[in-house]
């Protein structure tokens, strides 16, 4: 089992352990050190996002990269995820590294690694770095500055690269950006109005504190308000990294990944563009979509939850489309990587080439109601323990065949997610808030030994 590594890289407060100066020192030599087994001495390439740790995180990686035998780090700056694997395939580095925590708040961050072919390390690769970690002896970090790249340079390539995934002008469109005072806030804009859109922005100046601060993907509040104050025809808001998007229609309703996918999935097969007619979601997408996409005879795969788990499932069925609710969509033809500015080129592109509003297209879905909740815990005790899978057992049993419940573990917080669907939203909300009260009283008395 991992301990350092979850669903989407290494995670957790910035300053404490993994991510302080020890553990990071340990983190840079592991990873040259791997790649020296492999008996390359890897050029590297290393981005961050808008949060104030960010800068001294990557400080710290470089010096311990360099004191174990790092000629030059690329440094690019402020960049997106999905931008900085972009550039890592794209330029030839053997090595990528984010410092970003995504989602969370700034006073988290994170390192996710990419290979010199775009893709995020696998599970093997991962327990061996985690392996070269705790057996390497404490190191002196590196005093000398990294040799630099201009990163204005590189991120002009991936600017460059987002504008040629379409061929549609898009100056009939009017779209609002909240870029979440994160890594997509000079982005996004330029690439939109540089196709030719009409651009209103908000979000989108960071102070290394404010980075998903009431905004972005998980607060889509301003954004609905946007759309309806300016009479938009499309609304975008990103998460920290940019690596996803969510919508907001004209009409003012939000579009998570799910009717993405039905968009895109619908859009390609048009063209016969989706090769299997196969597209991969996951154990939480919604049971609507797999049936909306069956009538046009397009099957839906699920993946465990995490982009990376997608790609997999992608890579094993030839789908070309995959993606989350929580707005990760990969699009295999285009990137390596969940896109949220390349997804949004898309949605945008499909806009214009159908003359239809987002409401239109996606008419034919229509999602079941579906339960979000969480449960923060302390231990992330095992949910085969027999006394939590009788709870869980019981609540599916209320179902029946007219509904699903879906519990897991969060792979980057100490959250128990739970998730049900169901086409009766007073019985799926009902259901959902007596489990969560159950299980945390139940866990609580497991972690006390009280049962």
């Amino acid at each position: 089992m991992k301990k350092l590594f979850g669903t989407d890289g290494i995670r957790s407060l910035a300053g404490e352990a993994p991510l302080d100066e020890h553990t990071l020192g340990r983190i840079g030599s592991a990873l040259v050190e791997e790649w020296k087994q492999e008996g390359t001495k890897p050029r590297v390439i290393l981005g961050r996002d808008t949060r104030a740790s960010g800068e001294w995180i990557a400080a710290t990686l470089v010096r311990s990269m360099m004191a174990s035998g790092i000629d030059e780090v690329a440094d690019v700056g402020v960049i997106s995820t999905p931008g900085l694997a972009y550039l890592t395939r794209h330029r030839g580095f053997d090595l990528g590294i984010m410092v970003s925590a995504s989602h969370n708040p700034y006073e988290d961050n994170g390192i996710k690694v990419f290979g010199k072919d775009g893709f995020k390390l696998t599970d093997a690769q991962e327990l061996e770095i985690e392996r070269l970690i705790e057996g390497l002896p404490p190191q002196q970090l590196a005093e000398t500055a990294p040799s630099r790249v201009e990163s204005s340079q590189l991120v002009e390539e991936y600017v460059d690269f987002l504008k040629s995934q379409t061929k549609t002008r898009l100056d009939s469109l009017r779209i609002g950006l909240d870029v979440c005072n994160g890594s997509a806030h000079a982005i996004a804009p330029r690439v939109f109005r540089e196709l030719d859109a009409s651009v209103v922005v908000i979000n989108d100046k960071p102070d290394g504190k404010n980075i998903n601060l009431n905004c972005g993907s998980l607060h889509l509040s301003q954004l609905i308000s946007l759309v309806k104050e300016h009479e938009l025809d499309l609304g975008v808001a990103f998460d920290g990294d940019a690596d996803r998007s969510l919508f907001v229609t004209s009409s003012g309703r939000v579009f998570d990944g799910d009717f993405v996918l039905f968009v895109l999935a619908l859009q390609f097969h048009g063209r016969r563009q989706l090769v299997t007619n196969k597209v991969v979601g996951t154990i939480m997408s919604n049971y609507a979509l797999e049936q909306a996409l069956s009538e046009h005879g397009i099957e839906l795969l699920r993946a465990s939850v995490g982009d990376r788990y997608v790609l997999e499932k992608m890579k094993q069925s030839g789908a070309r489309l995959g993606g989350e609710p929580s707005g990760h969509v990969i699009l295999l033809d285009s990137h390596t990587a969940g896109d949220g500015i390349l997804t949004a080129v898309k949605l945008a592109e499909a806009l214009v080439g159908n003359r239809a509003s987002l409401d239109e297209l996606a008419d034919g879905f229509h999602p079941f109601p579906q339960v979000l909740d969480a449960l923060r815990v302390r231990k992330k005790l095992p949910l085969e323990n027999p006394a939590i899978a009788r709870l869980i057992a019981d609540a599916e049993k209320r179902f029946g065949q007219s509904g699903r419940l879906v519990i897991r573990y969060s792979g980057t917080e100490p959250l128990l997610r739970i998730m049900a669907e169901g086409p009766d939203g007073a019985k799926v909300k009902s259901i959902v808030t007596e489990l969560k009260a159950s299980l945390e009283d139940l866990i609580i008395a497991l972690s006390n030994g009280n049962v």
